[in-house]
């Protein structure tokens, strides 16, 4: 019970505050305004609590502030730590100025924080473009190598070259694919938590997905070939990966509508979809022996 009790209370600390969330969100405007309210509260304050034993006088002339102006006038100074020395606090005023000027070094502080959070900002933007374009850039060239390793067993089975243990490497080429259509489906499922997280543009989401329907009109050819030569290649296993690469392509192509691509794009693309797919559904029926 003691243990469980100590990982509730490690729990509750490792939650966001919301402190440092609502500090995040600032924007300089909101900075500025929060800096000039400290300013003209801490100058209020000077003046309605001035008293016998705290206020503010003149260094010189030894004049107690009577004004809301030069209170404000002192609160300023006292927040920007210029301290010009015209004014002094006594009494416990001499407290809250202290607590002004930590209040005003904490906002000085803020502000330099915003500025390095702006440059590692634009640098952490670009290093996450980079690393998206590379990201598409390797689907498509694992797409490519796919669409060669069919052609290589295209060409084998057409000259009788092809090997039984061969027909097997259709199950390693169609996982693959699998995995590119996996991680193209997380890619442009992401949802947009951060500015960091960007859109993919239109041309890239045309390019792959055109890759990715090149590759099934590349398998269609495939099955076509083997089933047309009687290769015994319709196991269980390989049955199985390309159902379920043509679901993962069906759920990708719902993905698809909300990427904003021209009307023509789109409509050629799920036209090619459609006339792929049910050919490759139709090549995995296993026909009965009479």
């Amino acid at each position: 019970m003691k243990d469980l009790d100590m990982y509730y209370i490690f729990r509750k600390i490792r939650k966001p505050k919301t402190v440092i969330t609502w500090l995040d969100k600032l924007t300089f405007p909101r900075i500025l305004v929060l800096w000039l309210f400290i300013i003209v509260f801490f100058g209020v304050v000077y003046y309605f609590l001035a008293n016998g034993t705290s206020f503010l006088f003149r260094n010189r002339s030894l004049d107690v502030i009577t004004t809301v102006t030069d209170s404000i006038y002192f609160s300023f100074i006292t927040a920007t730590t210029t301290g010009y020395g015209d004014i002094l606090p006594t009494g416990t005023f001499k407290v809250i100025s202290i607590v002004e000027v930590i209040a005003g070094l904490l906002l000085l502080a803020l502000v330099t924080s915003k500025l390095v959070s702006i440059k590692q900002d634009a640098i952490l933007g670009e290093l996450y473009e980079l690393s998206l374009t590379e990201k598409i850039n390797r689907l498509r060239s694992t797409l490519l190598l796919f669409r060669q390793n069919l052609s290589r067993q295209i060409n084998k089975i057409e000259t009788g070259k092809i090997k039984k243990r061969e027909i097997k490497d259709l199950y390693v080429y169609t996982a693959s694919l699998e995995d590119v259509l996996i991680e193209t489906k997380a890619l442009f499922g992401k949802k947009k938590k951060n500015h960091f997280v960007q859109d993919i543009d239109h041309v890239s989401t045309e390019l792959i997905f055109s890759s990715i329907l090149k590759s099934f009109e590349k398998l269609n050819v495939l099955i076509v070939i083997m089933n047309r030569r009687k290769v015994a290649w319709k196991g269980k296993l390989s049955l199985n990966l390309i159902k379920k690469c043509m679901d993962l392509n069906e759920e990708l192509f719902k993905s698809l509508n909300s990427k904003n691509l021209m009307p023509t794009t789109l409509e050629d693309l799920k036209t090619r979809k459609e006339a792929v797919i049910p050919k490759i559904k139709k090549g995995l029926v296993k026909k009965r022996k009479k």
